[in-house]
């Protein structure tokens, strides 16, 4: 039961994120255990185990390409994600949903400042044409102002989730220069999150949940009309 409340919240996360631009989602996955106790008294019998959740791994397929038209909105295609500033270690994202702070900084729709290839906070004038490559060269009216920091990981990428849609790295060090990405401006990355697929799932978890309490409460039942029973008997 309590395996399957895990996946009840897992799933629910993912669904109520479905529509989250650069989200990724969260698969579960299981593991058999048993209790010293139980395998002490099943002796040379096999135990019976007992699946529980042991984690989470997050899913970074790429998600659809959503046109937006906007010149400030950008998807990535491949395995990168852009970097953002952080008090304490660097953010990475796939949601490319940037906008300009008052102060003309671009920034994420948390706040954070989209970084350049330098470590540098990108800084657009307001009122000008605004062009970003397919390397994320920003250009102001046709002059080159900076460079998106765009990075990839070896193999799994070694990243937390960080909120909604940021990463965090295990470690530093681990990011290198996006060589494999390449960026499309006037579109959004949305979620990967199969929505129908994740409802289905939801159900089965829901049901399976509902057979597990109702034949625990059977056992208990029995148990206690058991229990009367014998009780019942010492006075007679």
């Amino acid at each position: 039961m309590k395996a399957q409340v895990e996946t009840l919240e897992l799933l629910g996360n993912n669904i109520a994120n479905a529509s989250t631009t650069g989200y990724k989602r969260d698969n579960e996955f299981q593991r058999l255990f048993v209790t010293e106790r139980a395998q002490a008294a099943f002796l040379e019998e096999d135990p019976a185990l007992m699946p529980v959740v042991e984690g989470s791994k997050v899913d970074y397929q790429q998600g659809p390409l959503l046109p937006t038209e906007a010149a400030l909105d950008v998807a990535l295609m491949g395995p990168g994600f852009l970097v953002v500033g952080s008090p304490d270690a660097p953010f990475y994202t796939r949601s490319g949903h940037l906008s300009m702070s008052a102060d003309g900084r671009l920034t994420t729709p948390e706040g954070r400042a989209v970084l350049d290839t330098e470590d540098r906070e990108i800084v657009l004038p307001a009122g000008a044409r605004i062009d970003i490559g397919p390397r994320g060269m920003v250009l102001v009216d046709d002059l080159p102002v900076a460079q998106l920091a765009i990075v990839e990981f070896d193999g799994a990428p070694p990243l937390r989730k960080a909120g909604t849609n940021a990463f965090q790295a295990a470690a530093s060090g681990l990011a290198r220069p996006a060589s494999e990405t390449t960026v499309r401006q006037g579109y959004l990355e949305g979620s990967n999150v199969d929505a129908p697929l994740s409802a289905v799932r939801l159900m089965l978890a829901t049901r399976n949940f509902q057979m597990l309490r109702q034949a625990a409460s059977l056992i208990g039942d029995e148990m206690n009309g058991r229990a009367i029973d014998e009780l019942g008997g010492f006075g007679r």
